[in-house]
């Protein structure tokens, strides 16, 4: 007996929940009206204090008690990420608007060593998404060594320097590795060089993790309250449409000529993609701190933001890890679970 082939067709579209955050309602345009008021009632406004620059590094920010190196003398850092040119980047004033909102920024605890800093972006009525490496920081250690855990992360959707529209969570980070939303492959260590260089390659290809969200706001999810972002495959995405695909990009980037904790944008035209290829290169300026920004593109047609990619790294041209295949999935079953 032959078995009959599903027919059901591949799910390769996750929708936002942005338009409808509003109840479908919209403001009428009048002038002295504060929307700004309207858009946070409900959450608690908050100050924050970050860490004060100096030497184009941190002093440790809300977490720190250790100083800024790591017990070897050796200081973490960000992977490399790049300010193509001339920097086009748009600071954004409004960050309690949509999408604006929906994009977080991190400051991370591990389980040694200073704090560390990344962008991330809400993918889901109980779930942020950002970049493993994030999450796992091995930029002091490699792939030899244990690398530092991120054992809790400070949440604020939205940050403007210093306040945060809608305050600021901390979330813990379970401590086994199995109840984590982070790819096995970040865990390994005690590796011989050759082995490191290897599973360093495939980890890349892997460069995305999740957070679980369960705070709640007069009883709904925050992504429910806030809104979330949509997932569409790349390559389901239309062949003429898909050829330099015009994509948006924010996050917080950790700098010394910008001021701590603000929220910057770029856009640009994708560049030529392979199918087999795991990343998406795009013209777009961004500097160590924005691993983890959403890469979207906005369907006039349906008033859908989808991302298509996770930022994670670049040189001349910036690239992030697309979400298709089993990271799509993956994803999928996370935002559902």
């Amino acid at each position: 007996m032959v078995a009959k082939r599903s027919t059901k067709k591949r799910v390769t579209e996750l929708e936002s929940f942005m338009e409808q955050t509003n109840g479908g309602g919209s403001p009428e345009n009048v002038e002295g009206f504060n929307f700004f008021r309207a858009a946070t009632a409900g959450f608690r406004q908050e100050t924050l204090f970050g860490p004060t620059v100096l030497r184009d590094r941190p002093d440790g920010g809300f977490f720190s008690d250790a100083g800024p190196s790591a017990e070897d003398g050796r200081v973490p850092g960000p992977m490399s990420e790049k300010v193509i040119g001339y920097d086009n980047r748009a600071r954004i004033g409004e960050t309690a608007m949509l999408p604006w909102r929906c994009i977080c920024h991190l400051e991370v605890q591990y389980d040694r060593g200073p704090v560390g800093f990344g962008t991330g972006f809400i993918a889901g009525e109980n779930l942020l998404l950002t970049a493993a490496h994030v999450l796992v920081d091995r930029g002091a250690y490699g792939w030899q060594e244990k690398p530092r855990i991120a054992r809790r992360v400070r949440i604020a959707p939205g940050r403007d320097a210093t306040l945060a529209p809608y305050g600021a969570f901390v979330v813990d980070i379970p401590e086994d590795p199995a109840e984590q939303l982070i790819p096995e492959i970040w865990h390994r260590d005690g590796l011989s060089k050759e082995e490191a260089m290897e599973v360093e390659q495939a980890a890349l290809s892997q460069d995305y993790a999740g957070i679980r969200l369960d705070r709640e706001v007069r009883g709904e999810c925050i992504g429910k309250r806030l809104g979330h972002f949509g997932f569409k495959e790349f390559d389901s995405i239309d062949e003429k449409d898909r050829d330099f695909l015009f994509v948006n990009t924010a996050g917080y980037p950790h700098s010394p000529n910008k001021p701590y904790g603000t929220l910057w944008y770029n856009a640009g035209r994708t560049a030529e993609q392979h199918h087999d290829d795991a990343f998406i290169d795009y013209m777009v300026d961004t500097e160590g701190g924005q691993s983890g920004s959403p890469v979207w593109f906005y369907d006039k047609r349906r008033a859908q933001r989808f991302v298509i990619a996770i930022h994670t790294t670049g040189d001349f041209v910036n690239r992030g890890l697309l979400i298709k295949g089993e990271i799509f999935d993956t994803i999928r079953a996370w935002r559902e679970g």
